[in-house]
């Protein structure tokens, strides 16, 4: 399955505020709350000017089928990604955390570790970051998915 990874651009703001606002995504959000479009649009359009950010539309052939954000803290990049609703349950979310490793190589970054951070009720998310050979260690809140670079 090859996933390829597109910078996002503002015609991709619309698309990520329909995700954000996902039943599921909200659900399995450390921010659970209905995100507004006004704010989401300052967010977004914040993220894409920060340089300490990639954000990334995931296609599978011409079908927009998730989203992966990298937040860049240092030497370490912090992992946020979602699957689009009708995608979900077919491997996608575990080959988006695989595949997003050698994006980060080719991008010249200073990353040396991703991070992801999953709810404990959020299994879905776990087994992606498992099956994608991320390590981890549980904290109270939440389980840290960890890869070295």
């Amino acid at each position: 399955m090859c996933i390829q990874f597109v910078l996002a651009q503002s015609k991709h703001c619309d698309l990520l505020f329909k995700w954000t606002n996902d039943i599921e995504v909200r659900n399995n959000s450390f921010r659970t709350d209905f995100v507004e479009y006004e704010e989401h649009k300052k967010w977004f359009y914040g993220k894409l000017n920060s340089g300490q950010c990639l954000l990334y539309i995931c296609y599978h052939g011409e079908e927009a089928i998730g989203q992966v954000r990298i937040d860049l803290e240092e030497h370490i990049g912090v992992i946020n990604y979602s699957v689009a609703k009708e995608y979900r349950g077919k491997g996608y979310g575990t080959n988006i955390l695989k595949e997003v490793i050698e994006i980060i190589r080719s991008e010249k970054t200073n990353i040396k570790k991703l991070i992801g951070r999953v709810k404990h009720s959020n299994i879905s998310s776990q087994k992606a970051f498992e099956k994608a050979a991320y390590d981890f260690v549980k904290a109270e809140e939440y389980i840290e998915y960890y890869k070295l670079i």
